[in-house]
């Protein structure tokens, strides 16, 4: 064999053998990437929406100071037992002596607070009401729900809002009721809640129950 012949088929032995390498690396690269496609994706947990914050403000919790006016000895705020309550644990009583003339029941942001210290501000509570059950002992009872109100151009502090439901004329049986305040000012409240009583309204007296007094959005 000539030492041409043989440099030819040396070549094409180098030849041969750089196709084969690219072939298989080739191979080798389509091989992967079909893995990597067939791979899963990742899972990833649904995100779970975050629960509004809470726009019910419970009147009973929030602001225990209660005071009395107007006859305050014709009138008497008592505590019922769980098995009483429209839900339990607790409601209230409201006993009106007949002779009573004009008396209330009132809770304040402050015990005693008569315009002499700040109301608190509620605006941001984005309420839209002040609901409240409410029943008389015989039914017929006739008891006005109210909220603000307080202060005049001589005290220090006034509330910011006056609202009423009016007088309601109450059945035996547990019934929601409701003030409207979302037109109303919070940015002041001294008076959070008022039950007041008038003799010609109530000539044999009034045994009012009250349970879930709340600002609600």
């Amino acid at each position: 064999m000539s030492m041409t012949t043989s440099r030819r088929l040396l070549a094409s032995c180098l030849l041969l053998a750089l196709v084969g390498c690219e072939n298989a690396s080739r191979s080798e690269t389509a091989e992967q990437a079909l893995t990597l496609a067939a791979s899963p994706l990742p899972q990833t947990a649904p995100s779970k929406a975050k629960a509004p914050p809470s726009t019910t403000l419970d009147v009973s919790s929030a602001y225990p100071a209660v005071d009395l006016i107007g006859a305050k000895r014709k009138i008497q705020l008592e505590k019922l037992t769980p098995g009483e309550a429209h839900s339990p644990p607790e409601a209230w009583k409201i006993n009106f002596d007949k002779t009573g003339g004009f008396a209330g029941v009132c809770w304040k942001n402050r015990a005693g607070n008569e315009g002499e210290a700040p109301g608190d501000d509620l605006s941001k509570g984005a309420y839209r009401r002040i609901s409240f059950w409410a029943k008389g002992a015989k039914g017929g009872e006739v008891a006005e729900f109210r909220a603000g109100g307080l202060g005049h151009l001589k005290t220090r502090y006034r509330d910011s809002f006056d609202v009423t439901a009016g007088k309601i004329k109450l059945t035996s049986q547990w019934s929601e009721y409701s003030i409207y305040v979302n037109d109303a000012d919070l940015s002041s409240v001294m008076t959070v809640f008022c039950v007041l009583f008038h003799q010609e309204d109530n000539t044999d007296g009034a045994n009012v129950y009250l349970d879930d007094i709340q600002y609600r959005g």
